[in-house]
């Protein structure tokens, strides 16, 4: 006999877990830099210019999203305004690419046309026009060629003379090794001598161990207002951190699963059962890795991007050569 899903539920779970937005301490140190950066900006003189790093899922691109959310564009009667200007860095990274991508942002209808003097030209016009006081540039190791693993030093100068002509501030987002492109340019290097750090959770570290837990239970306490009661999430917490080595995008996603697997089966609350079967669905599905939900486990951390384990080994790091309203959960944070 089928069990009868209620697709409210299923769609107010899709609601709640795609909006929600966690500004832990870290979190909240980033925004803060982000804003010490774009204040900086007297339209003279040199920037306060930072990188923020951190491995994949930590929630790097989410945090700049959540400062756009806060320095959003004004329309005026003669122009529309972008106090900050975001883009990704595209591939390849090239001077006209990059030019044609913050052109476009800016609303350029010939952002792909021109010579790179052209395009370099307008977009520092548009830049003077828009009233832009911070550059944000996402994936920064797009700088990189992966092919040769070697910097485009070209791009690299563009960037640096682009700030200098604008004294505009750029904040670089991107992976750990993104910072060996700084360290093969001297000059953009020091520009961005200030640097933020995002990492996942550390289960080791009382508070950040405490911070961990507390984000479960406020995001358990959204769940019960949906499936009906609490489930305990924080009684899982170190089963989850083993899941997701504390890295936020993952637990978002795992949470997510099991509330979904929970309200597919009219269940009141989310199970250790829920979680283990989102664990191996969403973010583990090789049956040879064990699953931290399961009573089998031993009790080891599991690594739930092998893919990306080369990117924080020091040995392997490529050789240089020269989203709408968001829901705050407030109750799990403490400022720093």
């Amino acid at each position: 006999m089928s069990i009868a899903v209620n697709p409210d539920k299923l769609s107010d779970i899709n609601q709640v877990m795609g909006d929600v937005l966690i500004r832990h301490r870290s979190f909240k140190t980033g925004l803060a830099r982000l804003d010490e950066c774009m204040q900086s900006y007297t339209g003279y003189g040199e920037p306060v210019c930072m990188l923020l790093h951190g491995p994949s899922g930590v929630g790097k691109s989410t945090l700049a999203k959540a400062f756009l959310v806060d320095n959003q564009p004004v329309e005026t009667q003669d122009r529309k305004l972008v106090p900050v200007l975001s883009a990704v860095i595209p591939v390849p990274a090239t001077m006209k690419n990059m030019a044609s991508e913050l052109l476009d942002k800016l609303g350029d209808p010939l952002s792909d046309r021109g010579t790179l003097e052209q395009r370099t030209k307008r977009l520092r016009k548009l830049l003077r026009e828009c009233g832009t006081k911070l550059i944000i540039l996402d994936e920064f190791q797009h700088f990189i060629d992966r092919k040769s693993e070697r910097v485009i030093l070209d791009v690299s100068d563009w960037l640096k003379n682009l700030i200098s002509n604008t004294s505009i501030p750029v904040a670089l987002v991107g992976l750990p090794y993104s910072r060996n492109v700084l360290s093969a340019n001297e000059q953009l290097m020091r520009r961005f001598s200030y640097q933020t750090k995002l990492s996942p959770f550390d289960w080791n570290d009382k508070a950040e161990r405490s911070e961990f837990t507390r984000i479960l239970d406020a995001v358990d306490g959204k769940l019960a207002e949906i499936l009906g009661g609490k489930s305990d999430l924080k009684g899982q917490a170190v089963r989850c951190h083993a899941a997701t080595k504390g890295l936020i995008s993952l637990l978002i996603k795992l949470i997510h699963g099991a509330a979904y697997e929970a309200a597919k089966c009219n269940a009141s609350s989310i199970t250790r059962q829920h979680l283990a079967k989102s664990f191996r669905e969403r973010l583990v599905p090789d049956k040879a890795v064990l699953n931290p939900f399961l009573d089998s486990w031993d009790g080891q951390a599991i690594d739930p991007l092998p893919e990306s384990r080369h990117m924080s080994v020091a040995g392997c790091i490529p050789s240089i050569s020269a989203r709408s309203r968001s829901q705050n959960i407030n109750e799990v944070l403490s400022a720093r």
